[in-house]
């Protein structure tokens, strides 16, 4: 058989491919969508992160404590930075953050909610809904899903705990995450960089997310402090883009709440 009709031969599966499933070639050709978040800010890294943000053009996601916030007038300040900055886009992460002691806050879900309301007031969230991320724990609460993981400390097999849907009620919407960028448990040195990027690509192609072809990930503000844990943070964005991903804000990560 000539190179011609082997050509010719090669087209023609590839089409009948495209046309018999059109749902799996567009998947292949979108890129994925990653949610870069960072937690517990704001924190004195959290201008730097801000700048290298500036100079990439990218989206990100805070989810801030308020308590952070009052802490001295440069906090403040770096909550204006982050409220004016079009490439950021505020969340609520609760005013105490349970004051590390999750057992307690946790046992009373009314204050869960008063304290939540109250972060709102603080780091000036006004308009519905509310991206939220709760304190300790990875729960994902939005229309009719609610996800949570195994480290959830109260399971409750019975159905959704009741701080969630308080929360949901008053149009809190949960976000969890997907990959977590961690601290080694024996060196309590950052995952590297190259790390992080694999477990990303090698959970969208298992399908492996909460949402197909999307990918949050979770950062912690105080992580990136001084020049090296910058240069760690750019050197993973260096490697997300390579992989052609898109990013985006988490208000875009559902088109309905």
């Amino acid at each position: 058989m000539s190179y011609r009709w082997v050509g010719l031969l090669l087209y023609c599966v590839v089409l009948v491919a495209g046309i018999a499933f059109p749902a799996l070639a567009d998947a292949e050709s979108d890129p994925a969508t990653l949610y870069l978040t960072f937690d517990d800010g704001p924190r004195n890294s959290t201008p730097e992160i801000l700048q290298l943000l500036q100079r990439e053009g990218l989206p990100a996601t805070f989810f801030l404590i308020g308590s952070h916030v009052q802490i001295s007038p440069s906090r403040l300040k770096t909550l204006q930075a982050l409220q004016e900055s079009p490439l950021v886009q505020i969340a609520n992460h609760s005013f105490s953050h349970a004051n590390e002691q999750y057992r307690a806050f946790y046992s009373h879900p009314e204050g869960v909610l008063a304290d939540f309301q109250k972060n709102n007031r603080t780091i000036g969230l006004n308009t519905p809904p509310y991206p939220s991320r709760l304190p300790g724990r990875i729960d994902w609460r939005f229309a009719e899903t609610y996800v949570n993981d195994s480290s959830h400390p109260f399971p409750n097999k019975r159905g959704v705990p009741r701080e969630v849907e308080l929360l949901f009620g008053q149009q809190f919407v949960l976000y969890g995450w997907d990959v977590e960028w961690r601290r080694n448990r024996r060196s309590k040195q950052m995952d590297a960089p190259e790390l992080v990027a694999k477990e990303i690509k090698q959970r969208l192609q298992s399908g492996h997310t909460v949402q197909r072809n999307k990918a949050v990930l979770l950062m912690h503000d105080q992580n990136f402090s001084g020049p090296e844990g910058i240069e760690r943070l750019q050197t993973l964005v260096r490697l997300l883009r390579q992989e052609g991903y898109r990013f985006d804000w988490m208000k875009n990560y559902l088109s309905t709440f």
